[in-house]
């Protein structure tokens, strides 16, 4: 079921999948601003045995209402807009599966309303976003030198090492431009490295729909609250824990991994040794398999 709720003068799109006795878990997309379409293509089905499933298209996004230029729009105005769906539907508490900032997103919203949340499920989380950066250019640099681009590794080898988190992720979007389609590679392990895209020319929705993703994006760019780590607030964090992680995925770093899997006993990790970015797409099975067993 598909419907919208407004949430602050805009609607938010949501979809409800599941019996209605099942316990919920909301999904939160990453991009920031992809959306959570491809979510429901690969897993609506499966997870809704198990799970009522709420996905919406973060405010701005996609099927929700557009962001316009001139108003103000910060990452605590998601983390309240999820609130706000929560008392609006009379869910009593929920679980959250976080894809990549999606899962930096989860994290805030459990430090915030902690009482809400049973669980966080964070599908290659990125929780500190400079860690990220230069985690995917040093992935990228492996790009250049498979495809003989000498001259970019020269150019962005410094980069990776560049503490500033705001800056460097400056870079790495030039970086992820300027490998065009390789940027996928980055992405996904398998060989149907263009799966998002050819998702997005299937959906039906709009274009410009798609493109609303912009303005999500550089909204929060702007605020800079998407740029403060969430590593040195993990121990607050008293739910329990999965983090679901590709082999190949460069999003979620070593040191994001090895600072999650230094903390509390409420904490699992599961690796996925077919994927990258997104395990639910390349190992769909076990992906179903692993949340139900977390959750169980």
């Amino acid at each position: 079921m598909s419907n919208y709720i407004t949430v602050k003068n805009k609607k938010i799109y949501y979809e409800s999948h599941g019996d209605a006795h099942l316990p919920v878990c909301l999904y939160l997309h990453g991009g920031p601003g992809a959306g959570s379409y491809d979510f429901i293509e690969h897993q609506g089905q499966e997870l809704s045995k198990f799970l009522k499933i709420i996905a919406i298209d973060q405010r701005g996004v996609l099927r929700s209402d557009p962001i316009n230029d001139e108003e103000p729009f910060g990452i605590h105005d998601l983390i309240d807009d999820c609130e706000s769906i929560r008392d609006q539907l009379g869910i009593e508490k929920w679980g959250i599966i976080g894809h990549s900032v999606g899962g930096y997103l989860a994290v805030q919203y459990q430090l915030k309303y902690p009482e809400k949340v049973t669980y966080l499920l964070l599908e290659c989380p990125t929780l500190d976003l400079g860690s990220s950066a230069r985690s995917l250019i040093a992935g990228a640099l492996q790009e250049y030198e498979r495809l003989g681009k000498y001259e970019k590794i020269n150019e962005y080898y410094a980069a990776s090492s560049i503490r500033d988190t705001e800056k460097v992720w400056g870079i790495c979007i030039e970086v992820l431009i300027d490998l065009d389609e390789y940027k996928d590679n980055l992405y996904v392990h398998g060989e149907d490295k263009h799966f998002f895209d050819y998702l997005v020319e299937n959906s039906g929705i709009p274009q410009e729909n798609w493109e609303r993703a912009y303005n999500h994006q550089q909204k929060l760019y702007q605020e800079g609250k998407i740029f403060e780590s969430l590593l040195p607030q993990l121990d607050s964090v008293t739910c329990p824990m999965l983090l679901i992680k590709g082999e190949y995925d460069w999003v979620t770093s070593k040191n994001q991994l090895t600072a999650f899997a230094n903390g509390q006993a409420n904490r699992k990790i599961v690796m996925f040794s077919q994927s990258g970015n997104f395990p639910r797409f390349e190992e769909p099975e076990k992906y179903v398999r692993v949340i139900r067993e977390f959750i169980t």
